[in-house]
């Protein structure tokens, strides 16, 4: 481990520096640093004052102290005085080149002159990212934080040395939380929450530990890759699992991890406008959460992903506005609805082609035709990537974006009431357990039954598993399953129930 530390030209006082159990009385601070921590070698900064600067005339200068001190383990580098931004990225500069790929240091602001400490945060970033460098701590020793608190000071009075490591974290979580509101990307706050986790369980301090910030990570993950895959379902099922997360982690995070407590709420209002607890249904609500989700993509300019799931969404709106066939099937969204959209779209263009009856009865059914057309240019010439010679800028694409979701919320002005289902759901209750079912874990495999099963799906139930558990589970997606039934190779598929609404 090497430590960083700065030498000023101050007039400093004898006292004991504490840290933990380990104490050391000294005049100048890297002694004590050097003492208490141990790093192999220091690394002292120092000025051009610095090096002539000693507590009185009779005595040696701090540097020759220093160096008489710590013998062969001091390393000695000039600094400017940071009088000036260019001496400042001066002291920057010669900080970083003393620093290797993938060192362990200690840095030391106590004797910091001027405007140093400022820079050693940035410094610090700068070095974990472009360098791999492990920061072992960030530290101060608290001058007038000493106990006794005399004037003058006394070799006995006690001096904390304060741990600054957290405010460089601060900056970590600075950079996850743009991430997450400027590009929804949870990357970076998932990394973090879930290694505060694992390191609060490795050291095992006294206290509760946290238990649902890992959750949280791995929720915020899901969420995120949804997103940015553009699959809206999984964005609701997500969103919706996340609330119920963060509501759970709001405790630990307050001890456990601060800056995130204090953006929680930042990351609930935005799960809140996605979350729907049956996005395999489709009804009015669930394209208004879509069309939403379309809106977030334009206002984060994720333009590939919105454009994708507006063509996707023309062709749900479509489904639901006929009324019936399974809206999820491939077969039926590319046959019966995309086929009709393309029809449409031929005879806008003037070509001879046959319409489906049932598309002209639609509501603005023409207007449809345009956009579809429209939309089904846009999404080729992202889809292509460019690689056409007719190929529109992107400024062009981003304003035709903005345009696009003008011409979505149009369609939303005239939609019916009526729901359509799409999604079969196969529970395998042999997956719930792992060598034997066992009665008191019921609730249990309850809980995971009935997240699989979702809101509003059809539902199977098969798989090894004693009656009592089939029998339990069936009852508690009462009320959460459209249609329920047994399957096995004896019996084949058996209908439990069917609310399915007529």
């Amino acid at each position: 481990m090497k430590a960083l530390t700065f030498l000023g030209a101050g007039r400093y006082e004898t006292v004991t520096y504490v840290w933990e159990e380990r104490s050391h009385t000294t005049r100048l601070f890297p002694e004590a640093l050097a003492r208490i921590f141990e790093p192999e070698k220091v690394i002292v900064f120092v000025t051009e004052r610095a090096k002539t600067s000693r507590a009185s005339e009779s005595e040696p200068t701090y540097v020759e102290t220093l160096q008489a001190k710590l013998g062969h383990r001091v390393e000695w580098v000039d600094i400017p005085e940071g009088r000036s931004e260019q001496e400042l990225w001066e002291i920057f500069d010669r900080v970083a080149s003393e620093v290797d790929e993938g060192d362990t240091i200690l840095l030391d602001i106590t004797h910091a002159f001027r405007s140093i400490p400022m820079i050693v945060f940035p410094i610090a970033a700068y070095l974990r990212k472009t360098k791999g460098v492990v920061i072992e701590r960030i530290v101060y020793g608290a001058f007038d934080a000493r106990n006794p608190y005399r004037m003058p000071p006394q070799p006995e009075d006690r001096v904390p040395i304060f741990d600054l490591t957290p405010l460089l974290e601060l900056l970590d979580w600075l950079g996850g939380v743009e991430f997450l509101l400027r590009r929804s990307d949870a990357i970076l706050l998932a990394e973090r929450l879930d290694r505060i986790q694992r390191e609060a369980w490795q050291r095992r301090p006294h206290g509760d530990l946290p238990k649902h910030l890992q959750s949280v990570a791995r929720g915020l993950q899901s969420f995120s890759q949804a997103l940015h895959l553009a699959r809206p379902r999984d964005v609701m099922n997500h969103a919706h699992s996340l609330l119920a997360t963060l509501e759970k982690a709001i405790p630990e995070a307050k001890l456990w991890a601060k800056p995130f407590a204090l953006i929680l709420e930042q990351i609930r209002s935005e799960a809140e406008k996605f979350a729907y607890d049956a996005p395999a249904r489709l009804d009015k609500e669930n394209l208004q959460r879509q069309l939403g989700l379309i809106e977030h993509f334009i206002e984060k300019g994720l333009w590939v992903q919105a454009i994708l799931l507006a063509r996707e969404w023309v062709v749900s709106w479509v489904a639901l506005q006929r009324g019936d066939g399974d809206w999820l099937d491939r077969n039926y969204r590319e046959q019966e609805i995309e086929g009709a959209l393309g029809s449409a779209a031929q005879r806008h263009r003037k070509e001879s082609v046959q319409v489906p009856d049932w598309f002209d009865r639609l509501p603005k059914s023409e207007e449809t035709a345009r956009l579809w057309n429209w939309l089904t240019q846009m999404r080729n010439d992202v889809a292509h990537c460019g690689m056409r010679k007719d190929c529109a800028d992107t400024a062009s694409i981003e304003r035709r974006a903005k345009e696009m979701l003008r011409r979505l919320k149009a369609l939303m002005n005239d939609m019916p009431e009526h729901v359509l289902y799409g999604a079969r759901i196969v529970i395998d209750l042999k997956s719930l357990y792992d060598e034997v079912a066992k009665l008191d874990e019921l609730p249990h495999y309850i809980e995971r039954a009935k997240g699989l099963a979702g809101e509003g799906n059809e539902v199977v139930l098969t798989g090894q598993a004693p009656i009592w558990m089939y029998l339990a589970i069936a009852h508690a997606l009462h009320g959460k399953a459209r249609r329920l039934l047994y399957d096995s190779p004896v019996t084949g598929e058996v209908l439990i129930f069917d609310h399915t609404a007529r």
